[in-house]
Order: C-alpha cells, then structure tokens, then sequence
C-alpha cells in the first residue's frame, strides 16, 4: 500500500488514516513519520483493523506515535521530545516507535466500557500478536512490542 503521509486523510490501511497516526493532540501538529515509524505504523495499523473488526463499532485514537524526536518542518515543535511535554518518563514506550494506540470505541466510553472491550480482547492477544495494558481507565492500549513474560500488563 502507497501512503501519501503528508495527507492527514490518506488511508494507511483499511480503517485507520495518517491523521489518527501522527496527530500529537496535545501539540495540534502532524508529525513526518521516519522510514522505520512507517513501517512500524503499517504493522500495528493492521492489528488495529483486526481489533475494530472485532468490536464492529468506530475506533477513536487518543493517541499513536510519540516520538522523541518531532519531524515538523516551520512548527517550533520541531525536534523536540513530544514526550517530555506530555509528561511521559518512558524512554521505552511503544508509542514513541509508532507501535502502540490508546483508543476507545464509539458507544464504549468511560473506564467501566472500556474494561468491557478489554475482556473482549483479552482471549485473541496471543493470537493477534499483541499485548495490552491491565488499567482501570477510559481508553484501551496496545502495543506490537515483544512479549516479555506477559501479554496482559500492569503498565
């Protein structure tokens, strides 16, 4: 698939588009994925298709890639660490790769809905090839990151 990554409307698979990927919300700026942050985007886009076939209703992304370093030619965020600003103190975080989304789906709201989905999720993580977050909050996340000694996490 030929992504047009400067397009924040352009598919980069079946459900998912370039803004959902590269949006830093807290910024409003796009962020110019490097070569390896779109390759590593594609792969979890195609786990996401997965998960919104799954649930059957529309995903809404809180949050993709993070990177430590912003690529955003004429904005004065440009190189400098999203995830500074948003408070993260990970320096290992999937989502500064490009390999983890924190979601929620349409009509599945709050930290009680969402732990709905994850019961959803949970039996298919092996299977899917993801892991995901054990929290008690109002979005979903999963990564595309190896699996440690578990798919179901304590963050």
């Amino acid at each position: 698939m030929e992504v047009n990554w400067l397009d924040p409307k352009a598919k980069i698979s079946k459900y998912f588009t370039v803004h959902e990927a590269t949006f830093l919300p807290s910024w409003r700026i796009y962020h110019q994925p490097s070569e390896d942050e779109k390759k590593e985007i594609l792969e979890t886009a195609k786990k996401m298709d997965i998960i919104r076939e799954k649930i059957g209703k529309s995903c809404i992304v809180h949050c993709w890639i993070r990177p430590r370093k912003v690529i955003s030619p004429g904005s004065d965020k440009d190189g400098k660490d999203y995830n500074l600003f948003v408070g993260s103190k990970s320096t290992k975080s999937s989502h500064i790769f490009g390999k983890a989304v924190d979601f929620h789906f349409s009509e599945y709201l709050g930290p009680e809905k969402c732990s709905e989905i994850r019961e959803i999720l949970k039996p298919h993580l092996e299977e899917w090839d993801i892991r995901m977050e054990d929290i008690n909050g109002g979005w979903i996340h999963i990564d595309t990151n190896k699996v440690g000694n578990k798919r179901f996490f304590k963050p």
